[in-house]
């Protein structure tokens, strides 16, 4: 119930830059919480192979632990940057994104890893900025596509049975 509850309401966007942070924060950290939960999963059972539960536990952790943080990490940049700038602009996100990358270099100690990962966090926040601003959806989906492709709109039967069709049918 509380899950749904966080999952429902709380929500990043829900309030303009600079107000609500705490919501801002749990609104950011559960998507990161909820990939680097799949993400976890999939490195301790498929590429790991980890055997106990304290293994297991590490190498979710491993995973979970610091995207969690850099999802909180931005929210909370680009909050107080906004409280310090007095004004809502792509500056804000860039920042929290270099914050982000921070903790992705002190976790992963990979240089060039880093600078690119930090440069793709950069360009996916100017475009979320630019989305908010703007009213523009780089992924649009619209309800009418998940309703056309529910289902099959013909009949698939290679032979047709020549009793007609069943009662249950």
């Amino acid at each position: 119930m509380l899950i749904t509850y966080f999952w429902n309401n709380w929500r990043y966007s829900n309030a303009p830059e600079g107000q609500r942070p705490f919501e801002k924060v749990v609104g950011l950290s559960k998507y990161g919480f909820i990939t680097s939960l799949g993400i976890g999963t999939f490195d301790s059972v498929f590429i790991s192979q980890t055997a106990g539960f304290w293994n297991t536990v590490n190498c979710m952790s491993y995973w979970v632990v610091p995207i969690t943080a850099m999802c909180a990490t931005f929210a909370s940049v680009a909050y107080t940057t906004t409280k310090i700038r007095g004004k809502d602009g792509y500056f804000n996100y860039v920042l929290a994104s270099l914050a982000a990358g921070g903790i992705l270099y002190r976790w992963q100690k990979n240089g060039p890893l880093t600078h690119s990962w930090t440069i793709a966090i950069i360009a996916c926040a100017i475009t979320k900025k630019f989305g908010d601003l703007t009213d523009f959806k780089p992924f649009p989906l619209h309800p009418v596509i998940r309703e056309e492709h529910t289902s099959f709109p013909f009949d698939m039967t290679i032979i047709k049975d020549i009793r007609g069709p069943r009662p249950w049918e």
